[in-house]
């Protein structure tokens, strides 16, 4: 039954995949052969349909298969605006499950129904996603709340579709060698069975709360856990902004720019001091409040280094803020990375990919003329030299940088990457190991941390 279940959501997304591919390769051949002239509102359309199609194969399976989208839809970096329109509704918006079927997991988990557990609970979600849909609730202490239900079975959906891209990327990275994301379905089946224990995520949002204490712009709920069981989560209800919308900010006299700012603060925070960090950065997990503040909601993709990852994490941000080659390198190999030759040319042309063209030119995001010549530039490298081993937990990292890249075009960001980054930096790299936990002093108002 498993594998017939497989076998047909395998057989829809493959059959979607292979359409959105033809509707671009196809105009782009005749083109090739004078057969097709493409213009901007031929390709606006063509963009708009292959994002419809997207929008449709997500709602349709749902599972694993919204996560993908969430991330094209953060991008607005690099997306065309078409995809951007259409995919933005499934950070927060995917279709609800019917209230019936949320009040039996909620019967399920916590022993009652959602009427007997809490004073009011809105049967209309606020958000709804891949995995869970969230409710609007006031517990009989008149404490308001958000609770986070999954959606009854799922994990089977979850591990259905895993086994799905383990077998697509297995079989592309035969036929394209330079095209191996194995290490990144690795991950992803190590983290899926945490993100679904929502016991796991109550703590890991217990303990960025905690990192974060030091600075009141930073704000992470609270957890009841009178309320909470495994597919259940009843967290402190958090009223603001969807930080993408920048109107609405706008009037409520919040600037952009500084929640950007607040943004890349946070995660040189949680990245370069903490070690452990919020790893879903999409923005139906980010809400802004007056001041500004920025508050983080949805712990389930966190992710924790060990004490060596992060010194040796640290050692190559210090390194590439420094165009230092030779510690570009070495750190890359402290991180686990290595090569077919060896050949430090490999690592540094990753390092530059990764922060280094974006520090020279303090460019917080990419645009697609940026983003093609850094492709252009690594598949020539790594053609030479490929890359042998990727360590797993660099690929939270990846996402992160990714999805904090798209925010910053639509935040319109200023943010002075030297200047903001280098004072963590530097205050790790002070510590006697290289690994005990340093703080960035704060006073009152913004220093060096700060622009």
């Amino acid at each position: 039954m498993l594998l017939r279940f497989r076998a047909v959501r395998l057989s829809v997304f493959a059959f979607v995949v292979a359409r959105i591919y033809l509707n671009y390769k196809i105009p782009q051949v005749l083109g090739r052969l004078k057969l097709h002239h493409d213009t901007p509102e031929r390709l606006s359309a063509r963009h708009r349909r292959n994002a419809v199609l997207l929008y449709n194969l997500a709602t349709r399976l749902q599972g694993l298969m919204i996560k993908p989208c969430q991330f094209i839809s953060s991008r607005a970096d690099l997306t065309p605006e078409e995809y951007i329109d259409v995919l933005s509704r499934l950070q927060d918006r995917v279709p609800p499950r019917p209230y019936a079927a949320v009040a039996a997991q909620v019967r399920r988990e916590l022993g009652a129904a959602p009427e007997q557990l809490f004073a009011r609970f809105d049967r209309r979600p606020i958000a709804s996603a891949s995995l869970a849909q969230v409710h609007r609730a006031r517990t009989f202490g008149g404490h308001e709340v958000a609770v986070k239900v999954q959606y009854p079975g799922v994990d089977r959906i979850a591990v259905a579709d895993l086994k799905n891209m383990a077998l697509l990327t297995g079989v592309l990275a035969r036929i394209e060698p330079s095209w191996d994301f194995r290490v990144i379905v690795r991950e992803l089946e190590k983290m899926l069975p945490l993100e679904l224990d929502f016991i796991n995520e109550g703590h890991n949002a217990e303990r960025v709360k905690a990192d974060l204490a030091i600075r009141p712009e930073f704000v992470v709920p609270g957890i009841n856990w009178d309320l909470t069981a495994r597919r259940v989560l009843t967290m402190d209800f958090i009223d603001g902004f969807k930080i993408t919308h920048v109107a609405e900010l706008e009037r409520a006299g919040i600037e952009p720019k500084m929640v950007a700012q607040l943004l890349a603060e946070a995660y040189c925070e949680m990245l370069l001091i903490n070690g452990f960090f919020h790893a879903d950065p999409h923005p139906g997990n980010l809400i802004v409040l007056p001041g500004p503040k920025l508050a983080f909601v949805d712990f389930g993709l966190s992710k924790g280094f060990t004490p060596a990852f992060l010194s040796a994490f640290v050692k190559l941000t210090y390194a590439i803020l420094h165009n230092d080659h030779g510690q570009t390198a070495e750190a890359f190999r402290d991180l686990g990375f290595r090569t077919k030759n060896d050949d430090p040319k490999t690592l540094v042309t990753l390092g530059d990919a990764f922060l280094g063209r974006a520090v020279r030119e303090n460019r917080t995001y990419a645009d697609p003329e940026m983003a093609g010549e850094i492709n252009a530039m690594l598949t020539r490298v790594l053609r030479e030299n490929p890359v042998t081993e990727v360590p797993g937990d660099i690929v939270l990292v990846g996402r992160v940088t990714g999805l904090v890249a798209g925010l910053n075009k639509t935040l319109g960001s200023e943010v002075d990457l030297l200047q903001t980054m280098m004072p963590y930096v530097a205050k790790r790299a002070m510590t006697a190991d290289g690994q005990t936990k340093m703080r960035v002093a704060y006073s009152g108002e913004r220093d060096v941390a700060g622009a």
